[in-house]
């Protein structure tokens, strides 16, 4: 398992997930916003009248229901808002990461 930084526009989160998912990061984002959204039926709770609806939450629940179930992403910890002046600690600095 490795350190990934997730938000959508707050809250830098970070969380340990799947070494894969870490490896990858964009690639599995853009899948999940992109195309399971998008398409499939377990994410009709997203899409509303046209419009969806999602946060870095609901990616670390489709990692943990649908995509790696047997190896489950948790949150490690609050890094404060995206637009903060305060920095990353050293030991998240290196951390991949993904704005949704």
């Amino acid at each position: 398992m490795k350190n990934i930084i997730l938000s959508a526009d707050g809250d830098q989160l970070v969380y340990s997930v799947p070494d894969v998912v870490a490896d990858n990061l964009e690639k599995y984002c853009l899948e999940f916003c992109n195309k399971w959204i998008q398409t499939d039926p377990h994410a009709e709770k997203y899409r509303f009248h046209g419009l969806i609806c999602y946060d870095e939450r609901d990616f670390i629940d489709y990692l943990n229901q649908w995509r790696f179930p047997s190896e489950p992403s948790v949150y490690i910890t609050n890094l404060g808002p995206i637009d903060s002046d305060i920095p990353i600690p050293e030991k998240y600095k290196d951390c991949p990461s993904f704005n949704f």
